[in-house]
């Protein structure tokens, strides 16, 4: 059984050179989607198991230190292969099962290659009250069209969970004209606690991250869920395989 291990959450900031700041054109924020848990399917453990040694190797090479991964069934592959991402300080990868010209089951391996000393990070500690201890709200105010940037309704629910500064942060590279070229999640835990959470939003230039925690505490909805996240962000140097 092979295992992988995060790095130390603190490593790639070590390495950067600030804070993750909110500037320019306001990102939209979503509303909220659903956040299902399938139940009796393999964890991400599992999956990244059943991977062959070779896909592993090349994905931990890819990606240098890694800061978050995940490894899921591939709903796309006739056989139920595992699909694998991780995250590092050297690249973002992506594996997926395919066939090749023969007919054979292979690995596409797609990396964002980063450049590491331009990551940026920035905590998130979100802790709101539940319904019944705020003020009223008096609802969004109406406002320009949301630019588009490249998601899906299914990912913009999965954003709309979030945090507002943590889909502002995700969104903000995304606001000038660069459109998401890719963009998934994964998460695992129980109905009212996840234990790992991770989405991505990879562009031609940027690449966007959040991972961490949710927890919805007693006499809590999933509205005022206390999130722990860390939002990072790093500039393409070369896509690879994309």
């Amino acid at each position: 059984m092979s295992s992988i291990i995060p790095s130390r959450p603190n490593d790639p900031e070590r390495r950067t050179g600030g804070g993750l700041q909110r500037h320019g054109a306001a990102a939209p924020l979503h509303r909220r989607g659903a956040m299902d848990l399938s139940t009796g399917q393999p964890l991400r453990q599992e999956c990244w198991d059943a991977m062959g040694q070779g896909v592993r190797d090349r994905l931990l090479q890819r990606a240098g230190n890694v800061i978050e991964w995940w490894a899921t069934q591939d709903g796309a592959d006739p056989s139920g292969r595992s699909m694998a991402v991780v995250f590092g300080d050297r690249a973002l990868c992506v594996a997926e099962p395919r066939v090749n010209t023969e007919h054979k089951p292979v690995y596409a391996l797609v990396s964002y290659v980063l450049d590491p000393g331009s990551f940026k990070n920035a905590a998130i500690d979100h802790r709101p009250l539940p319904a019944g201890a705020r003020p009223a709200s008096k609802g969004p105010s109406a406002g320009p069209a949301a630019p588009d940037l490249g998601l899906d309704a299914r990912a913009r629910g999965i954003l709309g969970n979030l945090p507002p500064k943590a889909q502002e942060l995700l969104q903000a590279p995304f606001l000038g004209g660069q459109r998401v070229l890719r963009c998934d999640w994964y998460y695992e835990g129980r109905e009212h606690q996840l234990s790992m959470f991770m989405l991505y939003l990879a562009g031609a230039r940027d690449v966007t991250v959040a991972t961490g925690t949710k927890v919805v505490p007693v006499g809590h909805t999933e509205a005022t869920a206390h999130w722990s996240l860390t939002c990072r962000r790093a500039s393409v140097v070369k896509r690879v395989g994309a």
